[in-house]
């Protein structure tokens, strides 16, 4: 028993071995097969990967073939090589947001020493063939928005609340650290324990409130997808 282990053991480091030296940006992996990109949350709009690349490490070739926005949950400095375009040296921060077009093949080197943390965050198909018009909103920082997607910074202090608001289209909220929240819709009061990277998926239409409840700063990236 101990010898077939062995085995199994063997022929796994061999295949991943026989994988890496094949690699190349002529023959890059799905994302489904590259090893640092792990599945998340899916459903028909979206496609969500958690993705940890430890400092002095490196992805595979891989392609990237639907356009999707990367929320940065812990920071690093990256070398990037793409398929047809310049090596980027870059730095990655601490909540921020990106937004890519697909079709692209590349590979991310982690130069620094901690490791770098992100969501991919695959859009799958629009949310709506003809979205309504997108209304300002109260109390949030947008960040970033195209014909794909809004994207939105919460930050509230202990106590502090955005009002009730519509959401025209569906949502994704991304939260970016431990807290407790206190969640209103339909007059009815839920609160939420969430964690760093919790994500949750609301139908376009939603209404409600958000309330801090906690005794720390509660941080959020929300994601409208049009």
């Amino acid at each position: 028993m101990k010898f077939r282990f062995m085995s199994l053991m063997l022929l796994a480091a061999v295949s991943a071995s026989a994988l890496t030296q094949s690699n190349s940006p002529q023959n890059p992996v799905e994302i489904k097969g590259e090893p640092r990109h792990h599945p998340k949350f899916e459903n028909e709009f979206v496609r969500i990967w958690d993705v940890t690349v430890p400092g002095g490490d490196a992805t595979l070739w891989h392609a990237h073939r639907n356009d999707n926005v990367v929320v940065t949950l812990a920071p690093a400095k990256l070398h990037i090589e793409t398929l047809g375009r310049d090596p980027v040296d870059t730095e990655w921060k601490y909540g921020e947001v990106r937004f890519s077009k697909a079709t692209y093949v590349h590979r991310a080197m982690n130069v620094g020493t901690t490791s770098f943390h992100n969501l991919t965050i695959e859009l799958l198909k629009p949310a709506s063939s003809n979205p309504p018009a997108a209304p300002s909103e109260s109390g949030r920082e947008t960040v970033l928005e195209n014909d794909r997607v809004r994207v939105y910074r919460v930050s509230l202090a202990p106590g502090e609340s955005v009002p009730v608001h519509t959401h025209p289209f569906p949502t994704l909220d991304i939260t970016m650290n431990a807290a407790e929240i206190e969640v209103t819709a339909n007059g009815k009061a839920v609160r939420h324990p969430v964690k760093e990277d919790d994500v949750s998926w609301d139908p376009a239409g939603t209404t409600h409130s958000v309330k801090n409840v906690g005794s720390v700063r509660f941080e959020a990236v929300v994601i409208e997808f049009k």
